[in-house]
């Protein structure tokens, strides 16, 4: 809670910017894929796909031995992933590779881990 800011979350009195929340409310449109991407990355199987493949590209069986579930499972995972275009795939042979898309990916990820050891240090 912000310094200053007493037990409850609501201002005392209503009042309110009009042309703030019109500049606002512009900005909020057109925003359901990144809406859709943090939902992606909401679920905790996806999370942990999108921060292995943060570390190194892994074929679709080493994701699912690395995550604990079935290469079926991992499938799924990796398709909506890569609907998402959060991941990529590449074929080598009879073998499909996943690697994160691309940097900006890797940059939610870093920015997660970074939060993350800044609220627990």
């Amino acid at each position: 809670m912000q310094e200053g800011v007493g037990a409850t979350d609501r201002c005392n009195v209503f009042c309110s910017d009009t042309e703030k929340v019109g500049r606002v409310k512009q900005r909020l449109k057109g925003l359901e894929v990144m809406v859709d991407i943090f939902k992606a990355l909401s679920d905790k199987t996806r999370f942990h796909i999108v921060f292995a493949l943060w570390h190194e590209e892994l074929c679709v069986c080493d994701i699912a031995q690395v995550v604990g579930i079935t290469v079926a499972g991992a499938s799924y995972h990796l398709r909506y992933l890569r609907s998402l275009r959060l991941v990529k795939a590449r074929k080598r042979g009879k073998t499909v590779f996943y690697q994160l898309d691309d940097d900006h990916v890797a940059s939610m990820v870093r920015v997660a881990l970074e939060h993350t050891r800044e609220e627990s240090g």
